[in-house]
């Protein structure tokens, strides 16, 4: 995943910064339905060129954004579009184009795993192995995995003689990049739990926000899939339906929709485990992950 950088007059970014409630809205979103951005190799030149009064660039987080963003081929290379307003959460520095720096490749995600009492294991695991690889077999050593309780006591799992213990309970989501809730028959009560679905909500929304089988209808009951495409396991697709997804009759094993990501049953959780990996180190280092893990030619393709 690499930064974003979009360039503006000075006196435009400074009003923008200085109003946390912002959003960047350039002409070219309701001109052209997307703002236009570049990567690191040409934020300088497209800051000269299409911004006269002393211009400045601003540097993106994507993982902050909670818009569909899109590679563009143009005569001058791959431009990112960003398909709606960028939050003013996302805009992490402003530049003058002298000293924009190295900073292209983004590192250091972090990501959440929430657990609970009642939920399936493998949906767990399953997504936080091939995650975990992204530090251990050197892509991104700075990215972090923490697996945290949802649910009061840091005892989230017990069974077959083995238990799972954390060291912190609801901690801040605003911590994380990305969180990933599980499933299991756990979130049909937590679905009712209103003190647990507050603080699901604390998680900032233009975050991405995934799931593994029913971790899905958590997200939905915390008002994050409405009017999105998900999935989720087979037997509660109905029940995601009435939390105002959108969901088909025979969904994909993997759904992505503007700032969530969601998969269906158990062993859908190492789909999403290297779609991950793909989307914040690359492809080759999904397929990397995938083959260190041994797992079948073209799994999670």
């Amino acid at each position: 995943m690499r930064w974003l950088y979009h360039a503006l007059p000075r006196s435009q970014a400074d009003a923008l910064l200085a109003d946390a409630a912002a959003e960047l809205r350039p002409a070219s979103l309701d001109r052209d339905g997307f703002v236009h951005a570049s990567y690191l190799p040409e934020a300088e030149a497209s800051a000269r060129l299409y911004v006269a009064d002393d211009p400045v660039v601003l540097r993106i987080d994507p993982r902050r954004v909670p818009h569909r963003v899109e590679e563009a081929s143009t005569p001058r290379g791959p431009m990112p579009h960003v398909h709606g307003p960028v939050p003013r959460d996302a805009i992490v520095a402003t530049h003058e184009l002298e000293a924009l720096g190295a900073l292209d490749r983004i590192v250091g995600t972090r990501f959440g795993f929430v657990a609970f009492e009642g939920m399936t294991l493998l949906d767990l695991v399953g997504v936080l192995d091939p995650v975990s690889r992204i530090a251990s077999m050197g892509f991104d050593p700075a990215s972090t995995c923490e697996v945290v309780s949802g649910t009061l006591g840091t005892s989230v799992w017990e069974g077959a003689g083995a238990r799972l213990s954390v060291a912190k309970v609801r901690p801040n989501l605003g911590g994380y990049d990305v969180v990933i809730l599980p499933g299991g028959p756990g979130a049909r009560s937590l679905v009712r739990d209103t003190a647990f679905l507050r603080w699901l909500e604390t998680y900032p929304k233009n975050r991405l926000a995934a799931s593994v089988c029913t971790g899905a209808l958590l997200w939905g009951a915390a008002g994050r899939l409405k009017e999105k495409r998900a999935t989720t396991h087979a037997s509660a697709l109905d029940a995601l339906r009435g939390l105002g997804a959108e969901v088909s009759d025979a969904p994909p094993r993997l759904v992505a929709d503007a700032g969530t990501l969601t998969a269906g049953g158990v062993t859908a959780g190492l789909d999403l485990g290297l779609e991950l990996a793909r989307r914040f180190v690359g492809a080759e280092a999904a397929r990397a992950i995938a083959r260190q893990m041994e797992l079948p030619s073209g799994f999670g393709a």
